[in-house]
């Protein structure tokens, strides 16, 4: 009798445990579920070609693309802080100094994660995110490099973490006849008044391993070796992997701006490589400005055919801003 009401013990205990466990499970699990997904944390996935392009965003940088993949490769990685598909705007010449950034800001500063997205959501082959930019230095955060075109002004102007510009962006992946095309739209809501702006619509920190970069005329079929240059042209820049089957390139139909001769560029770092697709605006009033860059992937001859026939379809054929 006695071994029987030990057994029953036994399992009473043992019940009671498992209890226990269940409504932990029912009551705490979801909830730790919730906060490990930000706003902002978002995956888009979309067949093309033999393969598929996956975007990943993360609302730890202001919903920008943490990791692209086609063809098995990642494109953008997150292996370090700012490696992300992304924008950013300065004013007035102060460059880093005054620089609302949608990934957040620069490595080490206090405020690294201090874009707030504000709203996000996936529609069919769309990926959308409304976000208040972070300031690329913390308040007052000396910058020893010196700001922009005043190199005599070594700290940030901003006296505060997360800016009052907002950014809008939409991220379409193909389009009709395009499949390859990534269409990167933006808006900056500017809050105030300047007298110049520098708009990064879009901009690609990639993997070192895409070393090799070319500028590519569409209209003469012509590439042109950058050489050892970093920084703008006016003509659509690509960068590609040493065997040319993985390249990423960037066209926009309202590139060069009137008077210009840049607006892609490409630039070198010691483990990552970057491309950017730029507009210049003055005499700056509140309000929106909007832009589109067309990012394209495949090899490096895809890419570059993708290029020259966009440029039949779309070049100059869009309205330029209208601020």
């Amino acid at each position: 009798m006695r071994d029987i009401l030990v057994g029953v013990e036994k399992n009473l205990i043992v019940g009671h445990m498992l209890r226990n466990i269940v409504v932990f499970c029912i009551l705490v699990l979801p909830s730790l579920a919730i906060a490990e997904s930000e706003l902002g944390d978002l995956t888009l996935t979309v067949p093309i070609f033999d393969s598929r392009i996956i975007l990943k965003t993360e609302g730890k940088f202001g919903g920008a693309v943490t990791s692209l993949v086609f063809r098995g490769k990642e494109h953008i990685d997150r292996l370090d802080h700012g490696r992300l598909l992304q924008s950013a705007s300065s004013f007035d010449g102060l460059g880093e100094c005054y620089n609302p950034t949608e990934g957040g800001a620069s490595r080490g500063s206090k405020n690294e994660e201090a874009s707030v997205v504000k709203a996000a959501r996936i529609e069919a082959n769309q990926l959308f995110t409304t976000a208040a930019m972070a300031f690329f230095l913390g308040p007052g955060q000396a910058y020893s490099r010196g700001c922009g075109s005043k190199k005599y002004l070594k700290q940030a102007l901003n006296t505060v973490e997360t800016s009052t510009h907002i950014l809008d962006k939409r991220l379409t992946v193909g389009l009709p006849d395009f499949p390859n095309v990534i269409e990167h739209d933006v808006i900056f809501h500017v809050p105030d008044h300047f007298t110049s702006a520098t708009f990064e619509a879009s901009t690609g920190y990639v993997p070192k391993e895409f070393s090799e970069a070319v500028y590519y005329d569409p209209k003469q079929s012509k590439e042109i070796d950058p050489d050892n240059r970093r920084g703008e042209r006016s003509l659509p820049v690509i960068l590609f992997t040493t065997d040319k089957r993985y390249a990423m390139g960037v066209y926009s139909p309202e590139l060069p701006q009137k008077g210009l001769k840049v607006g892609y560029g490409r630039f070198t770092f010691p483990n990552v490589n970057k491309w950017n697709c730029v507009f210049r605006e003055n005499n700056v009033k509140p309000g929106p400005y909007e832009y589109r860059c067309l990012i394209i992937l495949g090899t490096l001859a895809e890419v570059e055919d993708t290029i020259r026939q966009l440029d039949k379809v779309y070049g100059k054929k869009v309205p330029t801003n209208q601020n």
